[in-house]
């Protein structure tokens, strides 16, 4: 009996250092600053919660392990060139909020995962729609692009 509970007590201990790692990892690489150009949003073991506040927004990009995180850009402003958003999630779900006046193509590159698009395929858009790239890389996870998360319908 003794030895179960050493082993459990040092499968505990590891655990929590690689989750202390992890945090620390990706609060070190997590944009802070949420009006920036360039977004990035890391999560390991937790969830996160972005919405952009940029006026020039260029790029995103996504890495989720273990976790989930909700980015919402409704409240960005894109750059003239439009913005790349590169989002990949292993074990985990991520949804990407975008407005319904952006033209957003999407590319999928998954593995036993479930991705839901949920945008108004050829929707009528204004002229000089700014232009968003997204590829989804989605490894036994789940991903959303639409323009509300399911609870909001």
């Amino acid at each position: 009996m003794r030895r179960i509970i050493k082993w459990v007590l040092v499968l505990f201990a590891i655990n929590t250092v690689a989750w202390a790692v992890g945090q620390a990892v990706t609060r070190s690489k997590t944009t802070r600053d949420l009006a920036s150009d360039e977004l990035e949003v890391y999560t390991f073991w937790s969830g996160r919660e972005v919405v952009s506040q940029s006026s020039n927004l260029r790029t995103v990009k996504s890495r989720v392990l273990m976790g989930g995180a909700t980015i919402d850009l409704r409240q960005a402003s894109l750059s003239s060139e439009g913005v790349t958003v590169d989002v990949g999630t292993m074990m985990g779900g991520t949804a990407l909020l975008v407005r319904k006046d952006w033209d957003v193509q999407v590319e999928e590159q998954t593995k036993s995962s479930g991705v839901e698009v949920r945008l108004d395929a050829g929707a009528a858009l204004p002229s000089g729609s700014p232009k968003v790239t997204v590829l989804l890389r989605t490894t036994y996870g789940g991903a959303l692009v639409g323009y509300e998360l399911p609870s909001e319908d």
